[in-house]
């Protein structure tokens, strides 16, 4: 007889999943490993279950499919909250499988006695406990709750009791489902009329494209850049979106995230179009600066009142770019060398000169030497500000980073599951020496399953985004130092391969002998401090 951990395993086959990340804790996770391996679902055991559940969400923007990570009871929950938080505020589809104990247990138990429900309740967008007899419809629910709107985290406890005992026959065969119908998008939309209006009477918009562009799909990333084509106006994509408008295309005009130069050319602007622009990438929180006319078009509702469009379309996103790509006129006012000036004006202060090797100097040797497929994670730090800056993605989908949450050592974690997800992508990631110090485990995941990502290590000694914070304020450099730390020994002892480059010719032949490996590779990149001053 089937268990209902076989029901739970069968509804993640039927969804497709491919891979369950995470650290097992008891019988919960026992019984499900066994049912998903029978059913083809591999089981990626992590070095930390914060890891894991970054990995679940990076498989799940990628693949646009709920990734899983399963956790132990009490401390297991407890460890992946970083990793669930940043899924949270990344928009990252994902099942969140924790072991629970039984009712009984839980109301006698005090040892690890967690309240997982209320753990996840505000970092996830919904909470599920596996009840008999409900066990195939509340793994649907969970999965399509994943992916509805704004894609995130949906958390489900697994008891053990529950989880061991039989189901009967059929108890995860798919219920029937009546003919679902989703209103879509025409030329007819009277919103879409009113910003193909907005749009003709502007002589200069800008399109900023969020990340909701590229979790809903290609067709909508297809549709933008045909609407920017049309338009002829320059594209802006937030860090979330960075190559959900390739940005090697004369109109693409960077990354926005607020800073006073990006005024040089959206102060020319008199109409600005978001296009699945999410209030959590705003890089000044609660704070929306920009006196122009907004025309919004999303998925879901603006509700929280930071943005005042004059016009705003909630609407199937790619249907809304592809109308407007055929029905707004033509704007007048820009041309490709104007864009192509202001990209030389923001890039030249990012390459500053000193003994060494600069950290601007690593972002552009890995981007001449990536190929346009490959795919960039960068961690949270000084470096990633430049990279998101620096870093021309040239494809959607090719960069990634924490955004929403800003958080250290989500980089490699990232990047390994980035790899599964597209086997073939050569994949970089980037990251600082300390959020490397916090991740030094996943070099172990990395080597045992032969995922053959390159990491190149910001080692200056540093937290130089702290330290620099220090000196504006002249207080003492405290809590911010690093002993020095042969990474190349510790890569080598985890199984990787490693090297370290201390000038730009040395990570110039590094890097392509890495990329071509087959086999994990860490850059142990001794950068010079300097080069974050500018």
């Amino acid at each position: 007889m089937p268990t209902y951990a076989d029901v739970v395993a069968g509804v993640l086959a039927e969804a497709q999943v491919e891979f369950i990340f995470g650290v097992p804790g008891s019988l919960s996770s026992v019984e499900l490993i066994e049912a998903a391996s029978q059913r083809g679902i591999r089981y990626i055991l992590c070095s930390n279950e914060s890891s894991a559940a970054v990995m679940a969400g990076t498989y799940g923007i990628f693949r646009r499919r709920p990734g899983v990570c399963s956790t132990g009871v009490g401390p297991g929950a407890a460890a992946a909250v970083l990793g669930v938080t940043n899924n949270w505020l990344e928009r990252a589809p994902c099942l969140i499988l924790t072991d629970r104990y039984s009712d009984p247990q839980f109301r006698q138990l005090q040892r690890q006695r967690v309240d997982q429900d209320l753990l996840y309740r505000p970092i996830t967008k919904g909470t599920f406990k596996l009840a008999a007899g409900a066990a195939a419809t509340t793994m649907r629910q969970a999965i399509r709750l994943a992916m509805a709107g704004r894609p995130g985290p949906v958390h489900v406890d697994l008891p053990y009791d529950v989880m061991l005992a039989q189901a009967p026959e059929g108890a995860s065969s798919p219920a029937p489902e009546g003919e679902r119908h989703i209103a879509r998008a025409g030329a007819d939309h009277p919103g879409l009329q009113a910003a193909a209006g907005e749009i003709a009477r502007a002589q200069r918009p800008v399109l900023i494209a969020g990340l909701q562009v590229n979790r809903s799909g290609e067709a909508a990333e297809r549709a933008l850049r045909a609407l920017a084509e049309r338009l002829g106006a320059p594209v802006f994509n937030s860090p979330a979106a960075k190559g959900a408008f390739p940005e090697q295309h004369p109109l693409a005009a960077g990354t926005f995230r607020g800073r006073k130069e990006e005024r040089a050319l959206l102060g020319k602007a008199d109409l600005l179009v978001l296009a699945g622009y999410d209030p959590v990438e705003l890089f000044a929180p609660g704070f929306w600066d920009y006196p122009q006319p907004v025309v919004m078009l999303d998925e879901v509702p603006h509700l929280e009142d930071l943005i005042r469009p004059q016009v705003e379309v909630v609407a199937h996103l790619a249907d809304s770019l592809e109308v407007l790509s055929r029905s707004a006129s033509p704007c007048r006012g820009w041309d490709t060398e104007e864009v192509e000036s202001y990209r030389r004006m923001i890039r030249a202060p990012l390459h500053p000169r000193g003994s060494g090797l600069m950290p601007g100097a690593v972002i552009r040797i890995a981007r001449e030497q990536l190929p346009d497929r490959g795919i960039l994670t960068a961690d949270a730090g000084n470096h990633k500000v430049l990279a998101g800056d620096l870093w021309e993605a040239r494809r959607p989908q090719g960069y990634l980073s924490s955004n929403g949450l800003g958080a250290m050592a989500v980089g490699l974690p990232a990047a390994l599951a980035a790899k599964l997800a597209e086997p073939a992508a050569p994949v970089v990631c980037m990251t600082g020496d300390g959020g490397f110090l916090m991740r030094l485990g996943d070099l172990e995941v990395a080597a045992r399953e032969k995922i053959a990502v390159v990491t190149i290590v910001f080692n200056d000694g540093w937290l130089s985004t702290i330290k620099l914070k220090q000196d504006e304020r002249r207080f003492a450099r405290r809590g911010t130092s690093f002993a020095p730390c042969d990474f190349v020994s510790v890569a080598k002892g985890l199984g990787c391969e490693a090297s370290r480059a201390a000038t730009e010719r040395e990570l110039q032949e590094a890097l392509p002998r890495a990329l071509a490996s087959g086999r994990p590779w860490v850059i142990d990149a001794v950068i010079s401090p300097e080069g974050y001053a500018a």
